[in-house]
């Protein structure tokens, strides 16, 4: 078993702007490649949208909606608690 690596950085979101009503896949790029839990979980700070998620482990993929024209702002966080 190899040791466990952490998180360091989460960069490169994606998107940083939708359309209201559109859904639009949650990106980001985990650092380093080889972190022991890449999974991001996606969470609301302010603002209003749906979220849909798909998968488990790693074939997790996290789908937004925004239901209002104003200003969202969201959180990536790993499980090891590494936040972006």
């Amino acid at each position: 078993m190899s040791a466990f690596k952490p998180v360091t950085n989460i960069i490169n979101f994606s998107p940083t702007q939708a359309i209201v009503g559109q859904e639009v896949e949650l990106t980001a790029t985990v650092q380093p490649a080889d972190a022991t839990n890449r999974v991001i979980d996606w969470s609301l700070v302010s603002g209003n949208v749906t979220f849909r998620t798909t998968g488990s482990g790693t074939t997790k993929r996290t789908f937004m909606t925004t239901n209002t024209s104003q200003t969202h702002t969201l959180r990536a966080t790993i499980r090891n608690g590494q936040q972006g």
